[in-house]
C-alpha cells in the first residue's frame, strides 16, 4: 500500500506545483497586459486610467494562490515520504512562503480598500 502512495504522490505532486506555476504565470499575464493599458490610457485620454493598485492587486491574488499550490504540494510529499531532511527543507519553505503570503495578503486587503 505504502509503495502504491508513493507513486501516486510521484505522480500527483508535480502536476499540483504545476498549476501553482499556471496561476503564477497567470498573474504575471495579467499584470502585464494591465500596464499595457495603463501604457495605452496615458497616450489616449479617451481611455481610462488603471490605476497602478488595482495591477498590483491582480498580480499579488494569483501569486498568493499560486503559493498555496506549492505548499499543498510539498506538504502532501512530505507526509507521504518523510525524512528529517524533508521535513526541514518543508519547515523553511512553510516559514518563506508564510512570510510571503502574510505581506501579499495584506497589500491585497489594503489595496481591495481603495
Amino acid at each position: 500500500m505504502h509503495e502504491f502512495l508513493v507513486e501516486l504522490v510521484a505522480k500527483i505532486v508535480p502536476w499540483t506545483e504545476a498549476v501553482g506555476i499556471v496561476i503564477v504565470m497567470w498573474g504575471a499575464a495579467e499584470g502585464i497586459i494591465k500596464l499595457l493599458g495603463r501604457f495605452r490610457s496615458l497616450l489616449d485620454s479617451a481611455v481610462p486610467l488603471i490605476p497602478i493598485s488595482r495591477i498590483r492587486l491582480a498580480i499579488g491574488e494569483k501569486i498568493a494562490l499560486g503559493l498555496d499550490f506549492f505548499l499543498a504540494g510539498d506538504i502532501i510529499q512530505t507526509i507521504i515520504i518523510p525524512s528529517w531532511e524533508s521535513l526541514a527543507i518543508l519547515g523553511g519553505i512553510v516559514i518563506i512562503r508564510t512570510i510571503i503570503a502574510f505581506f501579499l495578503n495584506r497589500d491585497i486587503k489594503e489595496f481591495a480598500e481603495k
